[in-house]
């Protein structure tokens, strides 16, 4: 019975330490999150990225132009979730709770550095392809999320609070023309 516990425990300390230093690992090779990027040259067509706005389950990246806004899909929780529970599982039975939590801990920082090379994708590419038809309407800046008012629907883009904090006089300064601030009815966000 101690041979069993000792061999267990060696697994499980295994388990922690390889997924530990991949986990270290992959922190160090993702570069930090940029937020909301202006080019500098406004000349070109993109005036203005996002590079995490959540509709629905999948995560964006968002990029608007004086007429048009692109979104680009970076990742879904379905593949989120489904890494999470293999790896929650797998953890379970290599090295117990423990297992479990480092699981599910690695398998968000896997979801993140895919996230990540998959911006950098997008980034090398043109993100504005004219093949993508989003006309853009006007849009609206709620509390932490955007509304976007289309030629044919209405999307509304969920982002980090930090960002609706600075977006509202960027938008208003890059599409004037397009871009309607929302009333907050107590004057604070909450």
């Amino acid at each position: 019975m101690s041979i069993l516990l000792v061999t267990s425990e060696i697994v499980a300390s295994i388990f922690g330490f390889a997924l530990g230093c991949l986990n270290v690992m992959i922190g160090v090779f993702t570069p930090k999150v940029i937020g909301v990027t202006v080019p500098a040259d406004q000349q070109g067509p993109v005036k203005l990225s996002i590079d995490k706005g959540v509709i629905r389950t999948s995560i964006y990246t968002v990029a608007f132009s004086e007429k048009k806004v692109v979104l680009r899909k970076l990742s879904s929780a379905n593949l989120t979730v489904v890494a999470v529970l293999i790896l929650a599982i797998l953890g379970a039975v290599l090295a117990g709770p423990f297992g479990i939590i480092v699981g599910g801990i690695t398998a968000f920082s896997l979801q993140e550095f895919a996230t990540q090379r998959r911006r950098d994708e997008i980034k090398r590419s043109d993100i504005l392809d004219p093949s993508d038809r989003s006309d853009l309407e006007h849009v609206q800046l709620l509390r932490n999320s955007i509304q976007l008012y289309l030629k044919d629907r209405i999307v509304r883009i969920v982002i980090p609070r930090k960002y609706s904090q600075t977006l509202g006089p960027i938008l208003e300064k890059i599409i004037p023309a397009r871009f309607q601030p929302a009333a907050i009815p107590s004057g604070k966000d909450p």
